[in-house]
């Protein structure tokens, strides 16, 4: 592997080991101290939940609680010398069956992706990808519904934004790029959608595990570096998600781990992983990735060869995917817009035009207030202290060099967004190159002196301590908000009303990814309109249930795989 593995030793100016763990100790503490006062006093009065934006209340209300969790399981932590002891003896054990340990985190994972997780695609940055995944698994470019019924399955806030749609022919497709969904199709076509994500989780693990272990040569620092992902609810809250960024950090990390190897023939597959990393859900988080380590190679002539190798790969997935779907959805036309977005119709170039115009601004006081409560979640969901790893001052080798200016990239970047992340578990616009920081803290203590050692042991003990309260802080959240959607019987054919106008972001619960599922969700336009609808579309449906979230039907046997089996067919012709 093409890197310079650092030497551990500091120059004569340096702060003294000692010194170092002593800031750590007294900063972490501080800052945990700190965290649960911010996430509480920065709400607004007596406000309830619901008043709040989602990033918002996640901030106040969810992060609080993590805060506090991590603060609480570090003074445990820290007064327990014997479970520091006992992380020690893991981290070597750990260093010494890597493979024992991720098939373990994966398990784990797509354990609690299923029942913590509830396989629910919570935002529609996770519905959309998930409809279009059941799209290709049934074989279609495109999810096809009833014309007459597109208004209401798939609402109109979301059309041309998050999906695109034609009116004449019922289509609607994703507006992000295809890759994660492409990947997604085989496990949702099995059934098996939740167990993806886990999957990439465990990818990522190994290259953390590979990157920290051969930047030192010591086995022991790839089983600090993975003990130190395995406690942050950063990676692990995110990896039994259904958002696309557990699988860019996977494939970023698996971009990098190729392109530091001294061949031609590895920088290819490595272009070839960073062109799907492209086209996963959009092509900005890898770009930010790759921008420093192409630059890197860029800067020795003897290097060019590698480079050149790494462009090339690029090329095959991104002409079939990136300008492929951009084609593809050109001829869907897009009904109706949302203001601002691109409508399906548009090219490649007006797609760059409304990124650059209407995505990346000059920072305002918004901004920058969401970007501070989305530093404060980089530090409460990584283990205590892990974010001070990235200051500690030591020389680096060229792949944790190259992390840490992909994270630093990242963050930078993103303070020229104007989104606030909205849903999210953590700071996840920054979770792509997120893995700078454990792969940071193994190479770090792989070398570290005992004080040092006992201190990265408490912060993995602290952060898995912590876990279990973000993972149930994780599933109230999501079953709180399948509580605002009735729910049929298992057996059954139903059509669901979801009302609008009873609390924020009750548009994510109209989803209707798969056919298999016996139910077909509809926004809600009143009690009038929806029996009148009904009336229409569905003659001999029973209504059971009305109350303020919407209403439940039961319909007659068969009559929805009829309607849907009539519609894939009348779609079909219409192509």
């Amino acid at each position: 592997m093409l890197v310079a593995r650092p030497t551990g030793r500091l120059s004569a100016a340096s702060p003294k080991p000692e010194t170092i763990t002593q800031v750590l100790v007294a900063g972490t503490v501080a800052l945990c101290c700190v965290a649960p006062l911010l996430t509480s006093l920065s709400r607004s009065g007596q406000a309830p939940r619901e008043a709040y934006l989602i990033f918002e209340r996640l901030f106040f209300f969810n992060d609080y609680a993590g805060s506090l969790a991590m603060l609480v399981a570090l003074v445990v932590a820290l007064a327990l010398p014997k479970v520091q002891q006992a992380v020690i003896g893991l981290a070597t054990w750990v260093g010494e069956h890597p493979g024992a340990t991720i098939a373990a985190a994966f398990v784990t994972l797509a354990a609690c992706s299923r029942f913590v997780y509830m396989a629910h695609p919570l935002s529609m940055d996770e519905y959309a990808p998930w409809m279009q995944a059941h799209a290709f698994a049934q074989g279609h470019l495109a999810a096809h519904y009833p014309p007459q019924l597109l208004d209401a399955i798939v609402p109109k806030e979301f059309q041309g934004y998050f999906i695109g749609v034609n009116h004449s022919t019922g289509e609607a497709a994703s507006k992000y790029w295809p890759g994660l969904a492409l990947m997604l199709a085989p496990f949702v076509w099995l059934d098996l959608g939740w167990c993806l994500n886990p999957a990439f989780g465990a990818l990522a693990l190994a290259m953390i595990y590979k990157l920290a272990s051969e930047a030192t040569g010591q086995r022991v620092a790839g089983g600090w570096a993975m003990l130190a992902a395995l406690a942050s609810p950063q990676f692990t809250v995110n990896a039994i998600s259904l958002y696309a960024m557990p699988g860019e950090l996977a494939l970023n990390l698996l971009f990098l781990w190729l392109l530091l190897r001294p061949s031609a023939k590895s920088a290819f597959a490595a272009g070839l992983v960073g062109g799907l990393a492209l086209a996963m859900h959009n092509p900005v988080p890898h770009a930010l990735m790759a921008a420093p380590a192409l630059v890197w190679l860029a800067w020795d002539r003897q290097r060019w060869p590698w480079l050149a190798a790494a462009l090339a790969g690029y090329v095959p997935p991104a002409a079939i995917l990136l300008l492929g779907w951009v084609s593809y959805l050109s001829g869907v036309e897009a009904a109706v817009a949302r203001t601002g977005a691109p409508a399906a119709h548009h090219g490649l170039l007006d797609v760059v035009s409304y990124f650059f115009g209407s995505v990346l601004m000059v920072p305002t006081d918004d901004m920058v207030l969401a970007r501070w409560y989305a530093t404060w979640k980089v530090w409460i969901w990584g283990c205590p202290g892990l974010l001070f790893v990235l200051f500690i001052p030591r020389s680096k080798g060229i792949a944790e060099r190259l992390l840490l200016a992909a994270f630093a990239t990242t963050f930078l970047f993103f303070l020229f967004v104007r989104f606030d992340q909205g849903h999210g578990w953590g700071y996840r616009y920054i979770h792509t190159a997120w893995a700078a920081l454990p792969v940071a803290a193994g190479i770090w203590l792989a070398t570290a002196r005992d004080a040092s050692r006992k201190w990265g042991a408490t912060m993995i003990a602290a952060g898995l301590l912590a876990t279990p309260v973000f993972m149930w802080q994780t599933h109230q959240t999501i079953a709180e908000t399948l509580s605002w959607r009735l729910s049929p019987p298992a057996t059954g054919e139903w059509v669901v009303f979801v009302a609008e106008d009873t609390g924020r972001y009750r548009g994510d619960l109209v989803q209707n990814a798969s056919d298999r599922t016996g139910r077909l969700h509809l926004v809600s336009r009143g009690e009038a309109e929806d029996n009148a609808l009904m009336a229409r579309q569905f003659p001999g449906a029973v209504r059971l249930e009305r109350d303020r979230r919407g209403s439940l039907w039961r319909l007659p046997e068969g009559m929805l795989a009829e309607k849907l089996r009539a519609m894939s067919v009348r779609a079909a012709g219409a192509r």
